[in-house]
């Protein structure tokens, strides 16, 4: 597959927070091609969570450009960008971001009330969120609960099978491990690379914890690739 053919690729992105005196981010090129498993790690602060809001078009960036199968995220509106990233990226987000007045199958069913490509994709949306909860080891007994009465890491659970359902083309998943205790967190890091593999979506998974990173296909250092970023003993 050629770099033409990326799944997802920025060139010459600069990123600064408002009132920033310098750029938070400046990766000159990175890009992930279609089903690969990305481990993308660095130390707290280091403009992690803040690449993942640009690669799925919530942030744009200063300068440069950000793609998702071979369109910009700049050069759509902001309601665009909105549906095709309901389309197109599954999110487990770091707060999980749960809505708490639904249930835990509707949390799940919900990027397939935002997206008839990911409702489609599900078939029986209904089932298929069913399976996904089966499959990360949540109990039936709590799928019609609020996601409040569950632990922290079952609601981490629930967040991954919300943003699994429907096969997106790209999971992006933001420490989604640092809720779980050993055990659970190998179990689910194998469900989730697992259901990714299954659905061919591609995963930007990022962590601290550098124990996980020979599960996957590809490794990044952040302050590697960020030439924003000041070298490692300035930071000691």
């Amino acid at each position: 597959m050629t770099t033409a053919d990326a799944l997802l690729q920025c060139r010459g992105l600069r990123f600064r927070w408002p009132g920033a005196a310098q750029d938070t981010l400046a990766i000159d090129e990175f890009q992930l091609q279609a089903g690969r498993t990305l481990f993308l790690h660095g130390p707290s602060g280091c403009g992690k969570s803040t690449l993942l809001s640009i690669l799925a078009g919530v942030l744009q960036p200063q300068a440069g450009q950000v793609t998702l199968l071979g369109q910009p995220w700049s050069a759509l509106s902001a309601g665009r960008r909105d549906q095709r990233r309901a389309d197109h990226v599954g999110y487990v987000f770091q707060q999980f971001n749960l809505l708490p007045y639904l249930s835990v199958l509707d949390n799940v069913l919900l990027p397939c009330r935002f997206s008839s490509a990911r409702r489609r994709a599900a078939g029986d949306a209904p089932a298929a969120a069913r399976a996904l909860l089966q499959r990360m080891a949540l109990p039936e007994p709590l799928w019609h609960r609020e996601p409040t009465a569950l632990s922290m890491g079952q609601q981490q659970r629930v967040a991954a099978a919300r943003a699994l359902i429907g096969r997106p083309a790209l999971v992006i998943a933001d420490e989604p491990t640092s809720a779980l205790d050993e055990d659970l967190r190998e179990r689910f890091v194998d469900v989730l690379l697992q259901a990714c593999a299954d659905a061919g979506s591609a995963i930007v998974f990022v962590s601290h914890d550098q124990r996980l990173a020979a599960r996957f296909d590809e490794r990044a250092s952040l302050p590697a690739l960020n030439r924003a970023a000041p070298p490692m003993e300035a930071r000691a």
